[in-house]
């Protein structure tokens, strides 16, 4: 199965509209956002293009921290700030999926996802991204954990942190476990995850390397 992965939107309608024509293009079987995907907090707009967007390709997926409102138990503050199909296509996102043996969800899956704070919380000083992946092996036994959020690639087994930046395209080891980071679309990057071929691809989507 070739699955087309995105993550942290936040509204940006381009470079989703390029992502998806990638994940077209590439076959892919199924596409997946990783939350974070109509930001409930953003003034800039997007969200109906945005969720337009997700509807046409059929696209599920999992809520973050920036949509979380607009997406379970929505205050009708919230509600009177979106068009009905906004609020339709972002409330069917779930708190995580998992497909075959690999878990996806906003943050790692120690997190409690109807815990906003949870959420949120990006407490740490400097930011201990091996320290989060451990306590994610030990909360879930999938062989691999995706997560968005952290806007950027990152990857570790249980053994440590890997030396992968989101150059190159990651394969994943025969009765290995990982924890992988994807980095966000409104920077420019979407993946696409061969679990036959066992790699995960990443994958620019903004104007700037579309036009190079």
């Amino acid at each position: 199965m070739r699955l087309g992965l995105v993550t942290d939107i936040h509204n940006h309608a381009a470079n989703l509209r390029i992502a998806l024509r990638i994940f077209r293009e590439s076959a892919v079987n199924r596409i997946i956002t990783l939350g974070d995907t109509c930001d409930a907090f953003s003034a800039d707009g997007g969200a109906d293009e945005v969720a337009a967007l997700l509807d046409e390709y059929c696209v599920s997926g999992v809520w973050g921290n920036h949509d979380f409102t607009l997406c379970y138990d929505t205050p009708e503050r919230i509600r009177a700030r979106y068009s009905p199909s906004v609020l339709d296509v972002v409330g069917r996102m779930q708190p995580r999926l998992i497909v075959g043996d690999c878990h996806f969800s906003h943050k790692e899956s120690s997190v409690d996802p109807f815990d906003v704070m949870q959420l949120w919380d990006v407490s740490e000083s400097p930011l201990d991204l091996m320290q989060r992946a451990t306590i994610a092996f030990a909360a879930s036994a999938t062989q691999c954990q995706f997560v968005g959020h952290y806007h950027r690639w990152w990857a570790a087994t249980p053994a440590g942190p890997l030396d992968w930046i989101g150059t190159a395209p990651l394969r994943f080891e025969v009765g290995e476990r990982y924890f992988v980071v994807i980095a966000a679309v409104f920077d420019g990057w979407c993946g696409i995850l061969d679990t036959a071929a066992s790699v995960l691809i990443p994958v620019r989507c903004d104007s700037d390397a579309q036009s190079a």
